[in-house]
């Protein structure tokens, strides 16, 4: 088997991790259950623990030592003074910015929302799986970086990336409150890699469907349900029943079909389905709805 190795410069190490390349599980993708966090050059470095900039830290120090020196301290000793207190904003600067162990708070509270949406949202199949290197074969290998955010308001930054074993890299930023910053990005792994990808293969009643998407590969629009259905005869495909969609709809985006919302989507008859409106029935004309667009997608048997 192709081997290929990926470095990560962590903690001014060169670690060389060594996979077996394997063809991917449709079920499931394996990302390497530890995932290093590079600390950055800070982009607020003048940030320090409560929230003053120097200028504006020195100047209430000023204003303490023209005080002093008026209820009778000398210049010398006011000198001293303000040496002091610059030291002291150096020492609480490097206090608030040392960040011990932060790299290990992102990599816990990424899988931490990870598992709350899979606990609220219960898909049929988890998708997004934290393995050791030694326990199979993996997909994927992640590594980060963290910095302090520009905006000075004790925010961080934080970059992403996942390496797959061709080579493929996904890449994510998130920016916000050291407890709260990774939730951004866990919802952007949890849409890429469970939600619904185009092409797919499900199950539908006694039959199987491959989803292959619309002309953009995925769920697209049209301006009429007659366009939708010659895209999908381009594609060498046709759109899906009125009881197809809505059994692939059981499934939701999260378990491998499609979710209707409240979208009207093509029928191949030249009809639409209009979710919301059930009484009598969801299959309407198209001069029955208020919509100048259509979603659609569509299948191979």
């Amino acid at each position: 088997m192709k081997k290929f190795i990926l470095a990560l410069i962590f903690s001014g190490t060169l670690i060389s991790l060594t996979l077996n390349a394997a063809t991917s599980s449709t079920e499931r993708t394996d990302i390497r259950a530890t995932i290093p966090f590079i600390r950055g050059a800070d982009l607020c470095k003048y940030k320090d623990a409560y929230g003053q900039t120097r200028t504006e830290y020195m100047t209430k120090m000023i204003s303490m030592a023209s005080d002093l020196m008026k209820a009778g301290a000398e210049g010398q000793e006011a000198l001293a003074l303000l040496e002091s207190f610059n030291q002291i904003y150096d020492l609480n600067l490097a206090m608030a910015t040392q960040n011990n162990y932060l790299d290990v708070t992102l990599e816990s509270t990424l899988k931490a929302y990870l598992s709350q949406f899979y606990r609220d949202l219960r898909p049929r199949i988890q998708k997004i799986n934290f393995t050791g290197v030694s326990e199979t074969q993996l997909d994927y290998i992640g590594y980060g970086s963290y910095a302090l955010a520009p905006d000075c308001n004790g925010d961080i930054q934080v970059s992403m990336h996942l390496i797959g074993r061709d080579s493929t890299q996904k890449s994510y930023l998130g920016h916000g409150q050291p407890h709260i910053v990774m939730s951004q990005i866990a919802s952007k792994i949890f849409e890429d890699f469970q939600r619904t990808q185009f092409p797919s293969v499900v199950k539908v009643g006694n039959k199987t469907l491959t989803l292959i998407g619309g002309m953009n590969g995925s769920v697209d629009v049209a301006a009429s349900p007659e366009i939708a259905k010659q895209s999908c005869e381009t594609l060498n495909a046709r759109l899906p029943e009125a009881n197809e969609l809505e059994l692939l709809n059981t499934y939701g985006d999260w378990s491998g079909g499609v979710s209707l919302g409240h979208s009207v989507w093509a029928l191949p008859s030249g009809k639409v389905f209009a979710p919301t409106l059930r009484n009598p029935s969801p299959i309407r004309k198209k001069s029955e709805v208020n919509a100048t667009k259509f979603n659609y997608y569509c299948v191979q048997n």
